[in-house]
């Protein structure tokens, strides 16, 4: 275990910020809040919280950026981060042989450096999303690439459900430690 200020995070309170990492951040690279925010909400010290993220981060699950102790979500780089979301903004709106972003739109669009937005391209380009002599087309999705985009789609569905029954289950324990009877307010 991690020493932090000599405070240790117990495995209680660490997998009670695991489960709030998990509800409350699902995309890859989005940055937690304030120490002291997750430790409000979860009633805990800053530093047993503290603690448990670096354990976190010895496992993966959060990325620790040194000299500012923040912290983000899985260890997604800003590259890709970038070619995620391009290449989703692919999937979700451009048909086959329609032209796609430059690279100036995709920084203004994604507020993706220029660097990070021509790798995205370049990595695209390679796997044969993107054709043209920049990149500057959608090429047609080949049958591999169609039954990798269905794999992708299933296991983040198989994601989402997960999430959903973990918020489910969170919602049940939060209304039996309501209190029973009519003081309640509609909303």
């Amino acid at each position: 275990m991690t020493t932090v200020d000599n405070v240790v995070a117990g495995d209680d309170d660490v997998q009670a910020v695991r489960r709030w990492v998990r509800l409350s951040c699902t995309e890859p690279g989005t940055h937690l809040p304030a120490l002291t925010e997750i430790a409000g909400d979860l009633r805990l010290s800053t530093d047993t919280v503290r603690s448990a993220l670096e354990q976190l981060a010895a496992e993966g699950m959060v990325t620790l950026f040194e000299g500012y102790r923040l912290y983000s979500v899985g260890t997604t780089t800003p590259t890709e981060r970038a070619y995620r979301l391009l290449r989703t903004a692919i999937h979700r709106g451009y048909e086959p042989g329609e032209r796609f972003m430059t690279r100036y739109d995709i920084g203004q669009h994604f507020d993706i450096g220029g660097k990070e937005a021509a790798a995205a391209v370049r990595q695209l380009i390679a796997e044969g999303l993107l054709v043209g002599p920049r990149g500057q087309y959608v090429n047609a999705f080949s049958p591999e690439q169609q039954r990798r985009r269905v794999k992708q789609l299933r296991e983040r569905a198989s994601q989402l459900r997960r999430e959903a029954l973990e918020l489910m289950r969170t919602a049940r324990e939060i209304e039996q430690q309501l209190p029973a009877g009519g003081d309640s307010q509609p909303t």
